[in-house]
């Protein structure tokens, strides 16, 4: 799709050394955000959760990548999946559970099965038709340092892209806590208000060290960690002027019980609270130029 006009300003200010002042429609149109969904979202990777959140088999949860749902399945042999949540049949969503175990996943508009690999299962349908066509849509998935990734993309993607290397503790680490905030932004507010504020993922006591390193993977989810623990960040934009941020919070299995900080989530949310209503003023020529590159032609 073409690029839309407040985008293409963006570009011819950013070639000029003068004052960035972009369109205001840069944050609430939905062609903008229909073109950041192709150009931005489905970049690889996504860190979508911690691989215990799929320790045995029959196990499934579902994230969402923007306004996408994607079940990640771990099958009876131990092979991981993942899977777009919408039923090739009439386009419901197959699983409306956040996680659970099951031998199949089964659509509750009109009963149609799937295996936890995404082929479908009921009901028969005529041999002449291409297996291929009956299944869900899937995607690359695979694990590294202990983080279950994503590529929520069907093209071909390279596990050259995947940040790391992460702590050798991280594998072996146990989830103390999961979060979801959500927000009236665009989502290009929010990234700029996780990157402004890394102080207020690691509070209390146990993190007076702050966080040591930080992670990206793909454009929206970050992973920030000291040595004994970590804060898996995922921006998810829903439209325009919605974004959720979820917070994974990831301890060491040899640190202490009281690791978990509840004080991060209250940080968040005031923090969230306090930030008042965004403007464009907050972001930088350098998060222009990140934005435009991600954005422009090839």
């Amino acid at each position: 799709m073409d690029l839309p006009t407040s985008v293409t300003a963006l570009g011819e200010q950013l070639g000029g050394t003068g004052e960035i002042v972009p369109d205001p429609a840069l944050f609430s149109e939905a062609g903008v955000f229909a073109a950041e969904r192709e150009r931005i979202f489905a970049r690889p990777w996504i860190a979508a959760d911690h691989a215990t959140r799929l320790a045995a088999d029959g196990r499934y949860f579902r994230f969402d990548a923007d306004s996408r749902s994607i079940i990640v399945t771990r099958d009876s042999e131990g092979h991981l999946h993942a899977l777009r949540n919408v039923c090739i049949h009439a386009g419901y969503p197959v699983c409306d559970a956040e996680d659970g175990s099951a031998e199949r996943l089964m659509c509750p508009y009109h009963g149609w099965e799937y295996a936890l690999d995404g082929r479908l299962v009921e009901p028969e349908l005529s041999s002449r038709i291409d297996p291929s066509r009956l299944r869900l849509t899937s995607y690359r998935v695979c694990v590294r340092d202990g983080l279950l990734l994503v590529a929520p993309s069907v093209a071909p993607v390279s596990d050259e892209s995947i940040a790391g290397p992460l702590p050798a503790w991280l594998a072996d680490g146990k989830v103390t806590g999961r979060e979801c905030h959500n927000t009236a932004w665009n989502w290009k507010f929010l990234l700029n208000f996780v990157g402004s504020r890394p102080h207020l993922f690691f509070a209390g006591p146990t993190d007076a060290a702050g966080h040591d390193s930080c992670f990206e993977f793909g454009p929206l989810s970050r992973i920030m960690v000291n040595s004994q623990r970590a804060v898996l960040l995922r921006v998810i934009p829903k439209f325009a002027e919605r974004t959720d941020l979820q917070l994974i919070e990831i301890a060491s299995g040899d640190a202490p019980a009281e690791t978990a900080s509840p004080e991060v989530d209250d940080g968040v949310a005031e923090g969230l609270r306090c930030a008042g209503v965004p403007s464009s003023s907050e972001l930088n020529r350098e998060f222009f130029s990140w934005y435009w590159s991600l954005m422009s032609p090839a």
